[in-house]
């Protein structure tokens, strides 16, 4: 949806007008809203770092349902034009529904074998369906339909942009499979009017589909359980009998499993604890990461099974005083925290699904909302903790993943803003002097862990803070397969270390790190004896690992997996990466699976079709600088959206709110640029086509060095705030990129209109291709080193650019 294009001949727009404009608009709006559901669906089916493959599946369908329509010939030109709209969107209205009932039936295991890559490539291509029939559609509309140009572009993006954020508002009462049906129904609309402007006599019929669509999606919504919904999650089928209840919100699906009477359940079971029998049920967030919620009555005295997982260490040192818990989740820390006698508890949660539980039709059953001394917060933590006065005597975060990240061994490429340094100095901040952080991870002896990490994290955070010895701040304790490490803003009392003696007999654990004590991991111990930044990145050093403490700039805490270890002969993953490890690397394949299955359907989609219809009659060097020219708009293009969805993802609490938001702003921005673009004289002189690219690579850079100042000044304020500051930001940053698309097309257009669509094909496909590589580089080389790549791209525009002026634009009126 971002081209100008030759109008070719079709009767005039007549007093219909306004039925293809609002044909336009809802096209458009279900497009983006079908690329919202598709990300949030994909984090349920599959594995949060392939949801990323919405954007690019979406960006290569379009494209290669323009190609469709340029190479079209009269198929798509005359009278066949308003018929085109018609029939297509009619399509769109079904296949947007259909692909997506198709997809609930391909489970997508985990691993790398050739049952994930066949389908990884079926998921992908029936993913692309609707975008496929969405791109003709807006193709035919921008370049076939004869009209105020400026209007009709406008409408496009118009509708595009609420879509991205509309769609929003399905979250709260419906699921994916029912919002499918519903923006199905809405295409059906669209075709309506489509068919009304072009007078095919089946108004009526495209309306009764709405009315179906519409009611299929009401009924699936409800019905409890819905009968269309995600049946396979991360390739596991799951029975709907077992599921209680079923949330989905923005932050992710919670299903409640039927509660069942069963042995306590611990992270960590200390060696004397005591069997106890509780009802409970268990929880999952997008289908794999797990939680229990608990039946308590209310009286403390039934709490005292709580005190023997490892994750209550911080209430075996101190008991009494406010504390507060990061993920409520299944209610399990807070029981914790009433069981060590705190005098208030504050339970801060992203998904409002538990509290919504706890509040709600869960509240009898786990009785923590009804407990006069706690407080369930909906919110973000960092956000929360840095806007509140509020300070606490222990802040507990229990292997908490903001999007599940490490289901399944840490299968994950996913930002984590739990997991840095900014963060955890906020969380420091939020203690009364002297007070306890305590994180609880998964730990390894024998294999590469997190723990390794998170010391190196939690050091960089105390030197960060003013910390001289940030060993004497510290406290790790082991059992099984847990860590749970205890931070203070001050260095520990000598009562702390007496009170890790006193228990640790019962819970028969292993003291890593302690205060006045040498440690028996000597990684860990060089890590905790730093005093700089440097030390931190020199004693967490490692060829295939990386230890180093993770930044908002590379909030990858999960992923530990260097390039060098995944190329490396030398190193056995199986033997020395345990886990975590293992887990980046399949992950890692299955990125370089995504970047093949792109590569194919680009060639199959895109360029296969192009080079059947032959070259465009121009000299050589004349189409390789057209080539060049789109692809460095199309690779700088994804290098900035893609970065700036994981850079804000972190910021505004979920990746969901970061693509909304940033489709929004890229949308609306590079469609005004697209529009000035219009004014710019670029025939008279060379001028903009030697100033533009400069000026595009000077707004990037000058953005990129401003995120981090910005999103520290602001982190406290609330999310319709930060949303704002968001929109404004990337719309700075984005308004520019706008200019390219149409100017490149005046470049071209002198030499050649044949060519057209070669550039408009080559644009799609560099676009395509960079999604996937920004991923990696944003991973392995930091954010805004894809936003330093995107600002390159740019400033070399200048080179295609003044030469395609000098051999046909120059003098043109």
């Amino acid at each position: 949806m971002t081209s100008h294009g030759g109008l070719s001949g079709a009767r005039p727009m007549n007093s219909d007008r306004r039925w293809f404009l609002l044909g336009l608009f809802l096209t458009t709006f279900s497009t983006l809203a079908v690329e919202i559901l598709d990300t949030r669906f994909l984090s349920v089916a599959s594995w949060y770092h392939l949801s990323f493959l919405a954007v690019s599946t979406a960006m290569f369908g379009m494209a290669a349902g323009a190609v469709r329509v340029y190479l079209g010939g009269e198929a798509f030109m005359g009278e066949a034009a308003p018929t085109g709209l018609a029939r297509y969107t009619s399509l769109l209205a079904l296949a947007i529904p259909a692909a997506h009932l198709a997809n609930l039936a391909i489970p997508i295991p985990a691993g790398h074998g050739m049952p994930t890559v066949v389908a990884m490539l079926l998921t992908t291509v029936v993913l692309a369906i609707p975008f496929y029939l969405s791109g003709i559609v807006v193709a035919i509309a921008l370049t076939r339909i004869p009209g105020p140009t400026g209007m009709i572009y406008a409408v496009d993006l118009l509708g595009a942009a609420v879509g991205s954020v509309g769609v929003l508002v399905l979250f709260r009462w419906a699921n994916v499979a029912s919002s499918m049906f519903l923006i199905g129904a809405l295409a059906a609309c669209g075709a309506s009017c489509f068919h009304h402007f072009a007078k095919t006599g089946r108004v009526t019929r495209q309306f009764a589909l709405a009315i179906l669509l519409l009611a299929v999606g009401l009924i699936n919504t409800a019905t409890d359980p819905s009968f269309f919904r995600a049946y396979y999650m991360k390739g596991e089928f799951r029975r709907a009998e077992s599921i209680d209840f079923s949330y989905w919100t923005i932050h992710g699906l919670v299903t409640t499993d039927i509660e069942r009477p069963s042995e306590a359940a611990y992270w960590s079971k200390s060696a004397d604890a005591k069997r106890t029998l509780v009802v409970s049920r268990r929880m999952q967030i997008d289908g794999l990461a797990g939680t229990y919620m608990t039946r308590w009555s209310g009286r403390p005295g039934s709490l005292g099974w709580t005190q023997y997982d490892l994750t209550s260490l911080p209430y075996h040192l101190r008991k009494g005083g406010n504390n507060a818990v990061i993920g409520v989740g299944g209610g399990r820390d807070i029981l914790t925290a009433l069981w060590g006698e705190s005098d208030s508890v504050t339970g801060i949660e992203i998904n409002s699904a538990f509290i919504d539980l706890h509040e709600g039709p869960l509240r009898e059953f786990s009785w923590i909302a009804n407990d006069p001394r706690v407080r369930l917060i909906h919110n973000e933590a960092r956000s929360e903790l840095t806007a509140s006065d509020a300070q606490y005597d222990v802040l507990q975060m229990s292997l908490i993943d903001t999007w599940a990240a490490t289901g399944a061994g840490a299968f994950t490429l996913t930002e984590n803003g739990l997991y840095t340094v900014e963060a955890w100095k906020t969380f420091l901040g939020a203690l009364k002097p002297g007070g306890l952080f305590s994180v609880s991870r998964w730990h390894s002896a024998e294999h590469a862990s997190e723990t390794s990490r998170l010391i190196a994290l939690a050091t960089a955070a105390l030197i960060e803070t003013g910390a001289e010895k940030p060993a004497d701040h510290m406290i790790l304790v082991t059992r099984n397969a847990l860590a749970t490490l205890i931070v203070s803003n001050e260095p520990l009392r000598a009562s702390d270390v007496a009170g890790l003696d006193a228990i640790q007999g019962s819970f028969e654990f292993e003291v890593l790190l302690a205060p006045g004590r040498g440690s028996p991991s000597p990684i860990l111990g060089r890590i905790a004896k730093s005093r700089t930044r440097e030390d931190v990145e020199a004693a967490s050093a490692h060829p295939f690992f990386d230890y180093g403490p993770p930044t908002d700039e590379r909030p990858y805490f999960f992923n530990i997996l260097k390039p060098a270890g995944f190329f490396s002969p030398s190193i056995d993953l199986a033997e020395s990466g345990g886990v975590l490890a293992n887990g980046n690397l399949v992950a890692t394949i299955t990125l370089a699976i995504l970047l093949g299955i792109t590569l194919l359907l680009v060639s199959v989609t895109i360029i296969g079709p192009l080079v059947r219809s032959g070259f465009p009659a121009m000299p050589g060097a004349e189409f390789g600088l057209g080539v060049a020219y789109f692809s460095l708009i199309g690779m700088g293009f994804m290098f900035v959206q893609i970065p700036l969805m994981q850079r804000f993802s972190v910021y505004l609490g979920h990746p969901t709110y970061s693509v909304t938001v940033i489709l929004f702003s890229m949308i609306l921005a590079t469609g005004i640029g697209s529009l000035l673009s219009d004014r710019l004289a670029i025939e008279a002189r060379d001028l903009w086509v030697r100033v533009i690219p400069g000026a595009i690579a000077l707004n990037l850079l000058i953005a990129t060095l401003a995120i981090q100042p910005l999103i520290e000044a602001t982190i406290a304020y609330g999310i319709p705030a930060r949303v704002g500051l968001v929109v404004v930001v990337v719309a700075i940053a984005s308004l520019p990129l706008g200019i390219c698309f149409p100017v490149g097309l005046r470049l071209v257009r002198p030499l050649s209109e044949g060519a057209l669509p070669w550039m408009w094909g080559i644009n799609g496909a560099a676009g395509v291709l960079a999604s996937v590589l920004a991923v990696a580089v944003s991973m392995w080389a930091g954010i805004s080193t894809s936003l330093y790549l995107a600002a390159v791209a740019y400033a070399l525009l200048t080179l295609p650019a003044l030469g395609l002026w000098r051999r046909g634009a120059a003098g043109q009126p």
